[in-house]
């Protein structure tokens, strides 16, 4: 969310203290909603530091790999389905799904005569497959590269943040049981299915670019934050058993702005936001010597999505150490124009792609204070999302310890 990396660059570039926290985490849930599985749980291990070479110049960092299993999926083979949605790769049988994650970012920041400026390489990557029929094996690439320079007074920075990226994904799908194969189909809307190309494909492959922009004014100790974001996506979808010819381009602009206050011992924010998704599908002619005439590149799938969240923590000194309070909830509310008719198979998909959301969430942290610099500290973390239209809910709880120091 945009909330959580604005308060990344507020830590990493703007923040006047140094820290290092390494922290696992543990994490089960129960859903109703059939694209996330009837349950899951999982695991993760993360690190994260800032540390100051002098008084000019930074380095930061994060890394974190995480696992997971789910139960119960329906419906869509891919990871990061809401990101490529409408264009996915679905069937009538599904599974549980076992997802390994890795993700990398860091930089470097200097800081002087008033000017600051950085310079951040990201790198997202997962895994998700099935060891039963049909058994899907997904890979995902995200790299990004972000660079930002700004004016700081003793209470503000004003900052200007760029950002370009790579995204792919290979979606392979493979059957060994002696019984035969299910049909796989790829939808070219929420509810309908590419007639021409389902069956037998079962190899398909996402590429696209990534762009935003962000101007931020940050307080360095104690102040109002304020942010206006824009981020664009443009992806295809190919599918590799037909000379990877395209059969889906999706586009999103997405636009979002947040106001808050920072103070040492609290902080609030409220945002919003606007996202536009504009969908095309390639309408192809008669095959010759495997060679497929494209004919037109038809829009056929318009979604926006407004959203309104607030987020907020505060701080309590205790006689020993200190808790700090976290909590969020958002709203997101989806209005669809689409020239494509439902299938009647497709319908309970349909209502799930296209579902308004509510989500909430809440945490507590405890920190106690050993020897030296360091602290050890652990935090429950429960969140739930309710669907107001299909009337789903997911819910999941988590708790991490670790130290900081």
């Amino acid at each position: 969310m945009l909330i959580l990396s604005i308060l990344l660059i507020i830590t990493t570039l703007v923040t006047d203290t140094t820290s290092t926290e390494v922290f696992v985490s543990g994490q089960y849930g129960q859903s109703t909603h059939a694209l996330l599985g009837d349950r899951q749980g999982g695991f993760s291990v993360q690190a994260q530091s800032v540390h100051d070479i002098d008084s000019v110049h930074r380095v930061f960092g994060e890394a974190s790999y995480s696992w997971n299993q789910s139960h119960g999926n329906r419906f869509v083979e891919n990871a990061d389905y809401k990101l490529l949605s409408p264009y996915l790769t679905v069937d009538t049988v599904g599974g549980g799904m076992r997802t390994e994650t890795y993700w990398f970012r860091g930089g470097y920041r200097m800081h002087k005569n008033h000017i600051v400026w950085h310079a951040a390489l990201q790198f997202w990557a997962l895994q998700s497959y099935r060891s039963i029929d049909p058994r899907p094996n997904n890979k995902v690439a995200d790299l990004q590269v972000d660079a930002g320079i700004g004016y700081t007074d003793n209470l503000y920075t004003y900052m200007l943040i760029g950002q370009v990226g790579r995204y792919k994904q290979n979606n392979t799908i493979k059957f060994y049981s002696e019984l035969g194969e299910n049909q796989i189909y790829h939808l070219v809307g929420p509810g309908t299915a590419y007639t021409r190309f389902s069956g037998n494909e079962k190899e398909s492959y996402y590429q696209g670019l990534t762009a935003g922009t962000t101007i931020a004014v940050l307080p360095y100790r104690q102040g109002w934050l304020a942010t206006l974001d824009y981020r664009f996506l443009k992806a295809t979808k190919e599918l590799h058993d037909n000379t990877y010819i395209p059969i889906g381009l999706i586009r999103t602009h997405a636009f979002d702005a947040t106001l808050g206050y920072v103070a040492p011992g609290w902080r609030a924010f409220i945002c919003g936001g606007l996202t536009l998704r504009r969908g095309q599908q390639f309408i192809y002619g008669e095959a010759v010597n495997n060679s497929y005439k494209l004919l037109a590149l038809q829009p056929n799938y318009a979604e926006n999505v407004w959203h309104f969240g607030a987020n907020g923590s505060y701080r309590l000194a205790l006689p020993v150490g200190y808790m700090r309070f976290a909590g969020s909830i958002h709203y997101s509310l989806l209005t669809l124009h689409s020239s494509l008719t439902t299938e009647p198979r497709w319908s309970e998909l349909n209502a799930l792609l296209t579902d308004n959301t509510l989500q909430a969430s809440a945490a507590v942290r405890y920190c106690f204070p050993m020897k030296g610099r360091y602290t050890w500290f652990f935090e429950p973390i429960a969140s739930m999302n309710y669907y107001t239209k299909t009337t789903r809910h997911s819910w999941q709880v988590a708790f991490q310890t670790g130290l900081a120091f």
